[in-house]
C-alpha cells in the first residue's frame, strides 16, 4: 500500500517536472515569436518622413527640434493604432491616438517617472559633470487638456537606443492603458 503510494507520487513528480519542460520550451518559442512579430510591426508602421503628406503636423513653436527625420504609428498587438510618433532630429513629438488619462499608473508611475524622468536625471548629472552641456541635455513637456494628455515633447534624445527605448516603453504603456480601458 505505502509502496504504490510512494510509486505514484514519483509518478506525479515526473510528470509534472516533464510538464514544467515542456511548458518552459513552449514560452520561449512564443516568446522568440512575440519578438519577431514586434519586429515586423515596427517595420510595417515606419513611415519615411519623404513619404508623409505635406501637411504634418510640426511641433509647438519655442525649442528647436529640426527637421522632421521619420514618423511612425505605434499600433497594438490587434493592430489598433494607439500614437502618432514623430521623430525630429533633436526631439521627439508623441501624439496619443487613445485617450490618456494623465495619472494612469502606467503612464505616470512608469513612463512618466521611470523613463522621463530617468533620462531627465541621468542628463542632469552629465550636465553637472561637464560631459555635455545643458542645451544638450534631454528635457520633456507634457500637453494636457482636463487631465488627457494630448502631446508630449522630447527634446534631446540624442542616441538611437534612447529614441527605441522610449518607442518600446510607449508601446508597452499604450497597451497597458488600452487593457485597463477594457
Amino acid at each position: 500500500m505505502e509502496d504504490e503510494h510512494v510509486r505514484r507520487l514519483a509518478e506525479a513528480k515526473s510528470y509534472i517536472a516533464k510538464r514544467i519542460e515542456e511548458l518552459e520550451s513552449e514560452i520561449q518559442v512564443l516568446r522568440l515569436l512575440l519578438d519577431l512579430v514586434n519586429a515586423a510591426l515596427s517595420r510595417e508602421s515606419f513611415t519615411r518622413a519623404s513619404e508623409l503628406a505635406p501637411a504634418a503636423a510640426a511641433p509647438r513653436p519655442g525649442r528647436d527640434m529640426g527637421e522632421l527625420v521619420s514618423e511612425l504609428t505605434i499600433s497594438s498587438r490587434s493592430g489598433r493604432e494607439l500614437a502618432r510618433f514623430e521623430v525630429y532630429e533633436r526631439g521627439v513629438v508623441i501624439r496619443p491616438l487613445i485617450e490618456l488619462p494623465l495619472d494612469t499608473p502606467p503612464f505616470r508611475s512608469f513612463f512618466v517617472a521611470k523613463i522621463l524622468e530617468g533620462y531627465r536625471r541621468k542628463d542632469e548629472e552629465l550636465v553637472k559633470a561637464g560631459r555635455i552641456s545643458e542645451d544638450e541635455a534631454f528635457d520633456y513637456e507634457l500637453d494636457e487638456e482636463g487631465g488627457i494628455v494630448r502631446e508630449i515633447r522630447v527634446y534631446n534624445y540624442r542616441e538611437r537606443r534612447r529614441l527605441d527605448e522610449l518607442r518600446s516603453a510607449l508601446r508597452w504603456t499604450l497597451n497597458r492603458v488600452l487593457e485597463r480601458m477594457r
